[in-house]
């Protein structure tokens, strides 16, 4: 499967930009999930083997000459905002978020299942993509080299995949180790791609990755060759933390910028 970047251009958050830390330590995916996310999670409202999903469909009108991947968080699914999704203009929707534990069991969004955007995705020929979510250094430094926790992480991902008949995983741990950034993280990668590739035939596998390698701590090399394909999260250029006010996702014209980063 080729390997491609992606970078925010459109994104289902609504947020702030009110930035306390840089992105280095905390992003607006985890800024979001504190402000909204954390007292939202209930147990499925389904079994899973009773609801009806419909597989992933062909759309040959859809002609779209990129992949347009965006987030939908379970607070923007509470407020109804799945209902005014453009599906003709979307290739991913990732369902945001289903929380790792360190033991690498795996949680789900509010108001699980999702019947309604699964099948309208699908209906459209949009891939719905499972995203893991873990924002704790000690937990991710676990997940990642606990074999235990490791396999348990990979086999519930499986799971919940074909439970829901979904079309991939996107991998959002952030704030890990420095010491975690390169080789631990791309070898977990690696390994999450094997396994699910061999598993589920055809199943995408991706990571949320930084904007900028700030102390060249990523081997961003290896992570794309360890995945499908790396989400860049490309804003939080300027914030909260910074000595002057700037642009959010500047595209060109400084330092750093998205295309100093693509």
């Amino acid at each position: 499967m080729k390997k491609y970047f992606i970078y925010i251009l459109i994104a289902f958050f609504v947020s702030s930009f009110t930035i306390i830390f840089s992105q280095e330590r905390i992003g607006i995916h985890q800024m979001d999930w504190e402000k909204y996310g954390t007292n939202l999670k209930e147990k499925e409202k389904y079994d899973a083997e009773s609801i009806n999903i419909i597989p992933l469909q062909k759309n040959i009108k859809k002609e779209l000459s990129s992949a347009v991947f965006g987030y939908l968080p379970d607070w923007e699914y509470n407020a109804g905002s799945q209902n005014f999704l453009r599906y003709d203009l979307l290739t991913h929707v990732a369902c945001f978020d289903f929380m790792v534990s360190s033991s690498g069991s795996v949680g789900n969004p509010s108001s699980w299942p999702w019947t309604d955007v699964i099948n309208d995705a699908h209906a459209a020929g949009t891939k719905v993509i499972l995203t893991a979510v873990n924002f704790d250094e000690d937990d991710i430094r676990n997940i990642i080299t606990n074999e235990t926790a490791k396999q348990n992480f990979f086999n519930n991902v499986k799971s919940k995949i074909i439970a829901y008949s979904m079309d991939g995983v996107n991998v959002d741990f952030e704030g890990l180790y420095n010491s975690d950034k390169g080789e631990p993280i791309n070898s977990f990668m690696a390994e999450l791609t094997d396994f699910i590739h061999t598993e589920l035939p055809g199943k995408e596998v991706s990571f949320a990755g930084p904007a900028v390698n700030w102390g060249d701590r990523w081997d961003l090399d290896g992570l794309v060759q360890s995945c499908d394909y790396v989400f860049i999260m490309g804003y939080a250029f300027w914030g909260g933390f910074s000595s002057t006010s700037g642009p959010n996702a500047p595209l060109v014209g400084f330092t750093h910028d998205i295309t100093s980063t693509v």
